[in-house]
């Protein structure tokens, strides 16, 4: 539960990336640090105990066909009433999936190849996530099963990649980025990161002994511990450390011109619209 939990809010990450990039320039990073925490952790921490609750209590299988229950239970129409908001909360949960989802696809692609910053680029790109959303969702024999595997492959995916990215901006760079130069290539920061790539894939390998999936792999360390995973806390340790060693030796102060062209550059963009 420790685990799935973890993973509820890492997985988060990728969102807090794609919209915090539209807040103001002068927003104060500790109102969006509190913000974060307390948008991902108040809804999960009531309703992972309903769902809890409902499973071990009601004997629940099928979450929403438990909220209609457990609402009717009180009077008539609750039940209804929620199933339908819940509806509504899932749809829009999955707009915003939609659109994240496309964005990383798209970021991936363009890492290899140039792709065009359009409307058409990303209506397709949801269309095409679409169609594989539903062709494995058609697919599936065990919905929950299969979303608790996805959430800690997710985990043990993205745990490493926060770890590199905080230590980055918190520790190395202190937020100070050329934010131009990261659309290029030719750029400050080149096409790959090759030090944060080399610690997260670093990172990866070392989680693998740690990894507990029931049903499809459980590493020697987790088997030795009784199946308890903890391969979060590898994940975000091993990657920060190594993170950090690697960078020991980076002049920022060298990056300084390019942050400041680039600075320049934006806001003559911003005073041409």
């Amino acid at each position: 539960m420790f685990t799935a939990a973890a993973s509820y809010n890492i997985t988060y990450a990728p969102y807090v990336s794609d919209y915090s990039r539209y807040l103001p320039e002068d927003t104060s990073p500790a109102k969006i640090i509190v913000s974060v925490f307390w948008g991902a952790s108040a809804s999960p921490a009531w309703l992972i105990p309903l769902g809890a609750w409902f499973a071990t209590s009601l004997g629940v299988t099928d979450a929403l066909v438990g909220i209609h229950d457990a609402g009717n239970t009180v009077f008539t129409p609750l039940g209804s009433i929620l199933a339908i908001l819940s509806v509504l909360a899932l749809v829009a949960t999955m707009g915003l999936n939609a659109y994240s989802g496309m964005l990383s696809l798209v970021t991936a692609i363009d890492a290899v190849r140039p792709v065009p910053r359009t409307r058409t680029v990303r209506v397709t790109g949801i269309l095409v996530l679409a169609v594989v959303w539903t062709a494995v969702g058609v697919g599936l024999s065990d919905a929950s099963e299969a979303l608790n595997t996805a959430l800690l492959v997710m985990l043990y995916l993205l745990a490493p990649w926060t770890a590199v990215n905080l230590v980055d901006y918190f520790f190395v760079r202190r937020g100070h980025y050329a934010i131009a130069d990261l659309f290029t290539p030719d750029g400050l920061y080149g096409r790959w990161g090759t030090r944060g790539l080399v610690a997260y894939a670093i990172g990866i390998l070392m989680e693998i002994p740690f990894i507990s999936v029931a049903g499809f792999y459980t590493g020697p360390v987790a088997h030795a511990l009784g199946g308890v995973d903890l391969a979060v806390v590898v994940g975000l340790a091993v990657p920060g450390a190594l993170s950090l060693l690697l960078n020991r030796r980076l002049d920022v102060a060298t990056e300084r011109s390019a942050i400041t062209r680039s600075e320049d550059l934006l806001a003559q963009d911003d005073s041409a619209r």
